[in-house]
């Protein structure tokens, strides 16, 4: 049975038919939820590195059965498509954001005051320079912190202590998250509607908000369902009994040097880390993925592998993940990512002229876009708006104005790069490491200029903007835009469920972070931070030629694959692969992605669409069992305190203590 593609709402939706979604309860619902999700945000890290985030995902999974029930009973009490969509909307939408940013930055709120002792560096260069609103430098008063053993009473009665910086870090992100929330908006016509993008990531959600559809009667979705969630149970059942046997389906070999020793030996010893891992819900989202842009990921991986084996054998010295992290060094990958991804922006703002023509006539005239949706020009204001409020903070806290605009404005152009390269292709992770804006202005020299004060307190104010980006909030945004489409939610409405989930979402994953200190005692942060910025004061950076020169290069390598796509449509080269395989995350699932590839190819040629369609409804139903089963396995985790199997690339090990 074929799975409907999603359709596009149509532009002129009357206001008589949109959805009227039950406002008191959907409030109800999130209000529920949402805590529940930054909880498990905050505690099981090996769920909320994918690019479909488990703990919104399994929440709606949950709820819509609890509904299918409940239609067959009271199906007046049930809650129809608009209002599950819109629960999940904000559930999405604040969970990313109490992911990988709160993960990243809180331990560095609390460490540097509590764990100064340690690091007779971090106190003379880093602690002296942070901005009071932001950082707890007073040790003393979190002894009660350092100890642990405390709950959420006693962490709710320690509001003087910690409530300053979760404001001031809910106040910030909550602008930066606003800014990014402003171009989506002003964007969400065109990207949404007009350009019909695939929108990968939302078609699982979709499904799920519509039991009326005929995919829910399909045997190939409910084979592919049980078969794969048998396999994760065993696996788990297997990790608590070790004499269970297992199906390994994730690294089907770690590390090659186990089967290759003389992968350890140089010049090889510099390909680094290589595995073969499958995971079935990465496989499956490859599914998705264009054929071309599978290709691509496989192609610029290896190459990648190649030149860095390349520049081994001819005596260059590497960093980590080939590079130097944010100070520039062979082979300069990171670089090379950030010049394709200024041509990727670049070939957006060319491709969407008109449009941007058109929407200038409507912020002058203040009308509407569309019918019922905000203007454009309230849209431009908000993100004047955000703007000028973190140029403010930036003062506030000793930083030129015009330096946090132009900081913001680097990752904002990455931003919408990675938005529109989620929506329009889908890859199930796009973990970019140790990269963001710092980079730019280490490599034409402007880092220098700052200063020591300066350079700590805008790296540390920015430190998620110069991570790993696996959950950046952007594409959740402009995914929960397309999902509110597709429930013919009011444009309205959803713009003011994603602005709140987003100020929620920080605050209440800021608790859910301070909840686990105050129980488990806080630990030391990994120093990433303080690490950088010893490692950018250690080397003189007056601009570096070749970093300057790999950024013209990765500019290039875009703009001839776009060029020679656009002379030979067939050309199998997709410019998102070389982004995307610069950097590290591919590294996971490179070779998943290979097998679908093949499994594609092979579909289409001897099933043709009708082929590809059942394709997809068997990858529907190993993503909806690889998400059970995860559910399952980390409610028992977080319950117990044991490490459970976990489908994640990453194990539950290193995170529960």
């Amino acid at each position: 049975m074929a799975l409907p593609e999603p359709s596009i709402a149509p532009r002129d939706v009357p206001e008589a038919r949109l959805a009227r979604p039950r406002l008191p309860r959907v409030a109800a619902l999130c209000l529920l939820l949402l805590p529940l999700n930054a909880y498990w945000a905050a505690n099981v890290v090996s769920d909320i590195i994918f690019s479909l985030l488990v703990p919104p995902l399994c929440s709606l999974m949950a709820l819509a059965a609890l509904n299918a029930a409940l239609r067959r009973r009271w199906p007046r009490q049930a809650l129809i498509g608009a209002e599950l969509a819109l629960v999940y909307v904000v559930l999405s939408v604040g969970t990313a954001m109490s992911a990988e940013w709160l993960l990243i930055n809180m331990p560095y709120v609390t460490s540097y005051g509590l764990f100064s002792d340690r690091s007779p560096w971090d106190r003379e260069h880093i602690l002296p320079y942070l901005p009071d609103w932001f950082y707890l430098k007073d040790a003393a008063a979190m002894e009660d912190l350092r100890r642990g053993g405390f709950g959420l009473l006693h962490l709710l009665g320690r509001v003087g202590v910690w409530g300053p910086a979760v404001a001031a870090w809910t106040l910030f992100f909550g602008l930066l998250a606003g800014a990014m929330l402003c171009v989506n908006t002003l964007m969400r016509e065109l990207w949404t509607r007009r350009e019909k993008l695939a929108f990968p990531m939302v078609q699982v959600p979709v499904l799920l908000t519509r039991p009326e559809s005929p995919a829910w009667r399909s045997p190939i979705l409910w084979g592919a369902f049980a078969v794969m969630l048998a396999i994760d149970v065993l696996n788990g059942v297997s990790s608590l009994v070790p004499s269970v046997p297992t199906v390994n389906v994730r690294f089907l070999v770690g590390r090659l040097v186990e089967v290759l020793p003389w992968m350890a030996q140089p010049p090889w010893v510099s390909v680094g880390w290589t595995s073969l891992g499958l995971f079935p819900y990465m496989a499956a989202l490859g599914v998705f993925m264009p054929s071309d842009l599978l290709f691509s990921c496989v192609f610029f991986f290896l190459a990648r592998k190649a030149l860095q084996f390349g520049m081994e054998a001819h005596g260059y010295e590497q960093g980590v993940f080939g590079g130097g992290g944010l100070v520039p060094s062979p082979p300069y990958f990171s670089e090379q990512t950030w010049g394709g991804v200024l041509a990727l922006f670049a070939g957006t703002l060319y491709a969407s002229r008109g449009y941007l023509r058109e929407l200038w006539r409507h912020i002058v005239r203040g009308t509407p876009t569309a019918p019922g949706g905000p203007p454009p020009r309230l849209a431009l204001a908000g993100l004047l708006g955000c703007l000028g409020g973190l140029a403010g903070i930036g003062a506030v806290c000793g930083l030129s104005p015009w330096i946090v605009l132009a900081y913001v404005g680097a990752f904002l152009v990455f931003s919408i790069v990675l938005t529109r390269m989620r929506a329009q292709v889908g890859p199930p992770i796009h973990e970019m490491a140790f990269f963001g804006p710092h980079q730019l202005l280490l490599a034409f020299g402007a880092g220098p200029q700052l200063g020591e004060a300066a350079t700590v307190r805008l790296y540390h104010l920015f430190f998620v903007a110069n991570r790993i980006h696996r959950t950046h909030p952007m594409p959740y945004q402009l995914e929960a835009y397309k999902l509110g489409d597709e429930a013919r939610l009011s444009p309205r409405l959803l713009l003011a469920a994603i602005a709140l989930a987003a100020i929620v979402g920080v605050a209440v994953g800021q608790i859910a972070y301070l909840h686990r200190a105050y129980l488990e005692g806080a630990a030391p942060s990994w120093g990433e931070a303080g690490g950088a910025i010893r490692g950018m004061g250690d080397q003189e950076h007056r601009g570096s030629l070749p970093a300057m020169l790999a950024i013209l290069a990765g500019f290039a390598i875009v703009l001839l694959l776009d060029t020679v796509r656009l002379a030979a449509p067939g050309f199998p080269l997709h410019p998102v692969g070389y982004v995307l395989s610069a950097n590290y995350g591919i590294d996971y699932c490179w070779f998943g992605l290979l097998v679908v590839l093949l499994l594609k190819t092979i579909t289409l040629r001897y099933g043709g669409l009708g082929g590809y369609e059942r394709l997809r409804l068997a990858a529907i139903g190993v993503l909806l069992a690889e998400f059970a089963a995860e559910m399952v396995w980390s409610i028992w985790a977080m319950a117990t305190g044991i490490a459970t199997y976990s489908v994640s690339f990453y194990g539950r090990a290193g995170w529960l203590r």
